[in-house]
This record gives C-alpha cells, structure tokens and sequence, in this order.
C-alpha cells in the first residue's frame, strides 16, 4: 500500500498534477490505497472469480460527506492509477434496477496490478487473508416509496420515488428489528459474498389503505454488490464463520400465501404443473404466475419486459396456461379484486411474505443464536442448522398465515 501510494503520489509530480512532493507518504492516501485496493481485489477472493470483477461508487462529491476518504484524495487516488494503467474507469453505470435513477462510477484492477500485487506476495485470489472489512452498517434502515411510476406493462419500470414518514411506535418497532438482525449479523463472518445490514424498504406509501403493510422486503447494502444478486448456485458457494451454507426456498411464495388468504392449502407435488402441460412448460408457467402476481388480475398476453428478457415465452401462448391455471387453482379468478382478500396487489403479498421470513431471522436469533440471511423467499443458513431452521420457518409460516408451505433445501453440491 505504502509503494502505490508514492508511486501515486510520484507520478501526479511527474504530470504537474501535483506541485509539492508530501512530506513521506501521506497517511490519508496510503489508507485510501489499502481500502480501495482491498474492494478491486475483491472479487478475485471467490472460488470463481468474477469475468468482469467491477466496483461502484458514486464520484459525487456530497457522497463522500463523513467519509474516511474525502472525495479529493480518492479523486487523485483514481486518477493516479489510471495514468499508471492499473485501473479501468467507466462513468455513469446504473447501480441496480431497485433504483434506475441512481448512477455510479464503476473500476476494475488492471492485469498490471493484479501483477503488481501477486509480485509482492499479495495474491489478489486470497485477499480475505490479507484484508479485513468493515463497513459501517446502515444508519437509516427504514425506507419508504410511493407507488411505482409506470405500469408492469412498459419496457422501463421506474420504482416508485421515496416519501418522508413520521416516526411513531410502529416504525420504531420495525426499526428495531431490523438493527436487531444488523447488528448481530456483523458479529459473524460471510466470505463469498457481501453482506452490509438490511434497509427494509415499504411501497405505495401514497395509497389510501397504507398502514406499514405494502411491501417490507429486506435489501442487502450495498445492493449492487451484495449476495442477494448473486446465482443460486453462487449463494451456495459462500461461507458463514468458514461453515458451508444450506438455502432453504418457499416454494411459489406468493402463490402459496394467495391462497392462504382464500382459506386454501397449496397441494404437495410440483406447483407449476399444470393439467394439460408438460414439464416443457414448466418455465412458462412459472413466469406466468410471476406476471400475474405483478399485474392487477392474470394476464391476458406477456408483458414486453419479461419478453425482453425470456423471449423463449412467445412460443406458450398466455390463454393455454391461463386456463390450466383457472382449472387447478380456480382462486386466482378473484385476484385482483377490490380488498378481497385483505390485501393490496403484489405489495400486500411480498408485506406477508416479508413478516414470515424477518420473524424466522429474529426467532433464529434469539433462541438459537444462529445468523440467517434473507434472499426475498428463501433463507440461508449455516448446514448445520438447516433442518432446524426449516422447521421454524415452517412453524412460523403456519403461525402467520394458517398453511403449510413448500420447503426446499439446497445443499452445495460438494
């Protein structure tokens, strides 16, 4: 760190970017150095390391406000390297799809100093043993949104924009919980992936009925970067305190807590297969439900983003699997209808779906001391306690919504 802080620091003498050689190296630059090289190796620190390994960060001033790092000195830290050729800068790159309006710079180490670390016995495939991090948890975890600017049905879905809310008991509550599950998540250790505390995020703040029960889900920080936009298969790979993970899924979760809400148990056996279609079906069908839940009653054709993404779709046509669906879950005629269910929409499931999986974290927390991570409808969990956590999540799901849901666990496959 303290060599590519002078040769840094050299180098901007060397250009005219800097008039003055610092007297010795300049503590500030070689801990940006240390911090932000321990983020480029990053990647490489996994069994399969990234083919594009990139970092995020926002080159905005005010986001360096009450940083370690001020915007200055990462600013000639970036620069430095680039003119050394040990870094790739590209500007303005989307950061997530939860919030399109947002923007950020994305790095990455060149092969000359992925080179210039393993020379000096660094070697960027094990930076866990020689870098530790840390990272602030999130100060503000309660976020809330108005409803979704555009419908489930245009090629850009914009997310609804953020709203000010009064903090009284029910948001203290929530608060609470999920500082709970922060704090005691950053006593352990995940390798293979990121993981920086949870923002509970609430939708249609704006609408009518809103009372802290529309949407809810957890979001790892920094999302962009976190595990929760990892593979499946990637998940799988991660470590909590060097112990193997296990990942136990809800099967067709909105489906199942749906039909809850009309009194019904989701029978055993594949959900999403349908009476009349084989298993080459299978995926269509599953993006039918997923369309659906998403939209204000079934679908009547595919939506143009979820063509965009699986255009294999437009070869099942929507009324086939809409009537197979009918006729084996004749329910869904009825969803979408005003308060008829005691819900509102997509938001009223995923606010369901997210009590469940939070009081399982917290039930785990508190009576077995074991840490969980949340992936929307699943729950990871070391190996060891999968079976145990299975039980409690089905307990608890059993609890909240009167059904017993589909399990699955997904052990590494070595």
């Amino acid at each position: 760190m303290s060599t590519l802080a002078e040769m840094v620091d050299e180098h901007a003498l060397a250009t005219g970017a800097r008039k003055n050689k610092r007297k010795g190296t300049s503590e500030r630059l070689e801990y940006a150095v240390g911090a932000f090289l321990a983020d480029l190796l990053r990647a490489y620190g996994q069994e399969e390391p990234d083919l594009n390994p990139w970092v995020y960060r926002s080159m905005h001033a005010k986001s360096f406000t009450g940083a370690k790092v001020s915007f200055r000195t990462f600013s000639q830290l970036v620069d430095g390297l680039e003119r050394l050729t040990l870094l790739v800068r590209i500007e303005g790159h989307k950061v997530s799809q939860e919030d399109r309006g947002r923007f950020a710079a994305r790095f990455s180490a060149t092969p000359a100093l992925l080179a210039f670390c393993k020379e000096r016995a660094v070697d960027p495939a094990k930076v866990y043993d020689h870098f530790e991090f840390e990272y602030d948890l999130p100060k503000e975890v309660l976020e809330l949104r108005a409803t979704k600017e555009s419908s489930y049905w245009v090629k850009t879905r914009l997310p609804g924009k953020p709203m000010s809310f009064e903090r009284d008991g029910v948001t203290n509550a929530i608060e609470g919980h999920i500082r709970e599950l922060n704090e005691f998540f950053a006593q352990h250790r995940l390798r293979g992936g990121s993981h920086h505390g949870y923002v509970r995020i609430f939708h249609n703040g704006d609408d009518p009925c809103f009372s802290w029960n529309m949407g809810g889900r957890l979001y790892s920080q920094h999302f962009a970067d976190s595990y929760q936009v990892m593979s499946a298969d990637q998940r799988l790979k991660m470590t909590i305190d060097g112990e193997p993970v296990a990942e136990i899924d809800i099967r067709a979760s909105y489906l199942t807590i749906f039909l809850s809400l009309c009194g019904i148990q989701l029978p055993h056996g594949d959900p999403y297969e349908l009476p009349g279609l084989g298993p080459e079906h299978r995926s269509a069908v599953k993006a039918w439900m997923v369309a659906t839940f998403g939209n204000s009653k079934p679908i009547v054709r595919w939506p143009p983003r979820m063509l965009q993404k699986s255009p294999d779709l437009k070869q099942h046509r929507v009324s086939v699997i809409t009537a197979a669906a009918l006729t084996k879950y004749p329910a869904l005629k009825t969803w979408g209808e005003p308060l008829s269910h005691g819900t509102s929409g997509w938001a009223g499931l995923m606010w369901f779906e997210s009590n469940v999986m939070i009081s399982t974290m917290l039930k785990l927390k508190r009576e077995h001391q074991l840490p969980s991570l949340s992936v929307h409808d699943s729950l990871i969990v070391p190996a060891r306690a999968a079976e145990k956590a299975r039980t409690l999540l089905e307990q608890t799901f059993q609890d909240q919504q009167g059904v017993a849901p589909l399990l699955k666990i997904n052990h590494p496959r070595h």
